[in-house]
């Protein structure tokens, strides 16, 4: 009998739990590479929530894969052929910079043309008016739409500049508009009504952004199940590689749920994989791994363990060795060659959309939440979904220009959120959120890195190791949490 059984029958002894004879057997013969301390240790915790005091061998079969069982099947899974990945986007191969003073202008017109295409969807929006136009309309009703180019308050009074490709408009803000208009970010393609004063100077009687209409969000007609990850941060020293682990043993069924485990069909993570080297000043001291290519032979050993049936959307973030200017493109494989090789691996840009099982998942590492939160009135990073909310009301992913998120000058405006996505996945921030937007379902999935130096001074709190789970049947969202103070300890703890 191994060392941990040993352990494990002990502490339950101890406790003052029996084990009954078929129970001992089984827990006896378990293999070598199967955690039996955790696995009686979370049914210890089992039988204290019942109030019960002795383990049976049904209570010990419940949390064992069944291929492990004498005779045993299999664990069920949902069928192999209703397992389909499709990439609808991905901007690696589309990425094309041109010189900033030529490309940033196009950036904008083209973000501008999209954008105006986007919000003439709108029931009332159908007839908007160009600047131009609305200015030589004085003294009637217009609706005009442009880019939100400044927004300045004064002695009380919020003052609005609007651009679009025929010139820029001012107006002042009524009292009941100042709160709109500090909830949207600046760069934002904005919806005003313009009214005129007796002096005929215009005024903004309504504002809007173009938003995403209230939908059904499209559903699987099966049930399974994609796990969300990101901000793992292998290779730092803040990398929670126990829970982590014990991810992986629940993926394997090694810890029972096999309701849930069985249905498990995809694995999505929104970029930070790895820590990366030389993102701030200093943090070759926050590392165990300072070699790019072997933290992500690190993360290919980790993400080799998870099972083959289960396929894995991996996109980068701030941390991985791609550019900071977004958007991005996959990770190169002369950097994570053996990520590639694993064959149920996907590597896409970011931010990309997937479908999984029909439904359609935008996935976005989450810069510029930065900028949003720092922005815009009684945001926090403890709920990042409120952030994530405003950006899919503005349909763009990173509307703020010159501020921390950086942007290419491309020709295409690649961020702009069209079309609108049954699922937006997100990360960046390290701390879950989950919340349902006119039919979007929101997330963001928190982190397997224990609070940082830098988050410990801005007074940061992760939320570490709980994966949101997404039901594609229902886009209903489960969570499981991997701490040790849920599964116990493993030997490495």
């Amino acid at each position: 009998m191994s060392t941990d059984v040993l352990r494990a029958v002990s502490r339950a002894l101890s406790e003052g739990y029996q084990i009954d004879g078929e129970a001992f057997e089984l827990i006896s013969k378990l293999p070598s590479d199967m955690d039996a301390e955790s696995l009686v240790n979370h049914v210890i915790r089992r039988k204290a929530e019942r109030g019960e005091r002795v383990v049976t061998k049904v209570d010990i079969e419940e949390l064992i894969p069944k291929e492990v069982l004498p005779g045993g099947e299999d664990v069920p899974r949902a069928p192999a052929e209703l397992g389909e990945l499709e990439v609808l986007s991905d901007p690696t191969t589309h990425i094309a910079p041109v010189a900033a003073d030529i490309g940033f202008k196009k950036l904008f017109q083209d973000r501008y043309w999209r954008l105006l295409g986007v919000a003439r969807k709108r029931p009332d929006s159908k007839n908007l008016m160009t600047v131009e136009t609305a200015k030589a309309q004085k003294g009637e009703k217009v609706r005009i739409g442009g880019l939100l180019s400044s927004k300045d308050s004064k002695r009380g009074n919020v003052e609005l500049i609007i651009d679009d490709p025929t010139g820029s408009i001012r107006m002042q803000c009524r009292e009941e508009n100042a709160d709109i208009a500090a909830r949207i970010p600046l760069d934002s393609f904005v919806l005003a009504d313009v009214g005129w004063g007796r002096n005929g100077q215009p005024f903004v009687k309504s504002l809007t952004m173009p938003d995403v209409p209230s939908h059904k969000g499209v559903t699987s007609s099966h049930r399974g199940y994609a796990v969300l990850l990101s901000d793992l941060h292998i290779g730092s020293k803040m990398f929670l590689h126990d829970d982590f682990a014990r991810f992986i043993l629940w993926l394997n069924g090694k810890l029972g749920d096999l309701d849930v485990v069985s249905r498990v069909k995809y694995v999505v993570i929104a970029g930070d994989v790895v820590d990366g080297i030389g993102v701030y000043p200093g943090q070759e001291n926050q590392l165990i791994e300072r070699d790019l290519k072997r933290q992500y032979s690190l993360a290919a050993k980790l993400i080799a363990q998870i099972p083959k049936h289960v396929k894995v959307v991996v996109s980068p973030g701030n941390h991985d060795p791609v550019r900071q200017a977004l958007p991005q493109p996959a990770v190169p494989m002369d950097v994570a060659g053996e990520l590639y090789s694993l064959g149920n691996v996907k590597s896409v840009g970011n931010p990309s959309y997937v479908r999984l099982d029909g439904v359609n998942f935008l996935v976005y590492h989450g810069r510029s939440l930065d900028d949003i939160i720092a922005t815009i009135p009684d945001l926090s990073y403890s709920r990042p979904g409120a952030a994530m909310q405003i950006l899919l009301r503005s349909r763009h992913l990173a509307p703020m220009y010159g501020k921390r998120t950086a942007l290419s000058p491309e020709t295409r405006d690649m961020l702009v959120i069209d079309p609108v996505p049954d699922v937006f996945h997100a990360g960046h921030v390290h701390a879950i959120d989950v919340l349902d937007y006119r039919g979007t379902l929101i997330v963001n999935s928190g982190t397997f890195q224990a609070q940082t130096p830098f988050q410990a001074n801005m007074g940061m709190e992760p939320t570490v190791s709980i994966a949101p789970i997404v039901d594609l049947s229902t886009l209903q969202v489960i969570k499981r949490s991997f701490t040790k103070q849920v599964y116990g300890t493993l030997a490495s703890d």
